[in-house]
């Protein structure tokens, strides 16, 4: 009876494992495209305007609004990519000498200790951030030129937040999987880690 409850949790685990993998995959792919395609086209937008203002004299007033907005709604979108690959700046000196050490339950702990506080900071901001693109929204807050409307970057930008959080709260799951399995006995020191 005991080995079957155990034997449920165990598949459990790895259905959880499945999904995770697999919405972290799936916005590798989305997220990780959309950010591609947007910055190499605002990167050749960006050099017409260059050629247009100083080879011709003219510009589209919209332009500099249009390519600050773009380019920050494509890093907002590949944060969430780097998210789910644990590959953003860090600064993991300490847990790799923590790892090296021996210490490798405080490594794993450490991991979802900050994957935890990840998870609140981004989910909070991604919470309290709608009224702001409310606000946008009701106001019809718009750029400089005034031809753009901020409410869809202000909206990107809540969604990413989101988008982190949830993709953190993922990682604590599988991290607390392999403490319980005790997985990260075997697993070897990544490069990059969120700690």
């Amino acid at each position: 009876m005991l080995l079957n409850v155990f034997c449920g949790f165990g598949i459990a685990m790895d259905t959880f494992l499945n999904f995770s993998k697999r919405v972290k995959d799936l916005i590798d792919v989305i997220l990780g495209g959309i950010s591609a395609v947007m910055l190499l086209a605002l990167t050749l937008f960006v050099l017409l305007e260059i050629v247009r203002r100083y080879v011709w004299g003219v510009a589209w007033e919209w332009g500099n609004d249009g390519t600050i907005v773009g380019m920050i709604s494509a890093v907002a979108f590949y944060f969430v990519v780097t998210q789910a690959r644990r590959g953003h700046l860090v600064m993991n000196a300490i847990i790799q000498l923590i790892h090296a050490r021996g210490y490798l339950k405080t490594v794993v702990i450490s991991k979802i200790i900050v994957s935890t506080l990840i998870m609140i900071f981004c989910g909070s901001i991604g919470i309290t951030g709608w009224s702001t693109v409310d606000y946008a929204w009701v106001r019809d807050l718009q750029t400089y030129s005034l031809l753009i409307p901020l409410w869809p970057f202000y909206l990107i930008m809540m969604l990413s937040f989101i988008l982190m959080a949830f993709v953190s709260f993922l990682q604590i799951i599988e991290d607390i999987i392999s403490f319980v399995r005790g997985e990260y006995l075997e697993t070897e020191m990544e490069a990059t880690t969120d700690v």
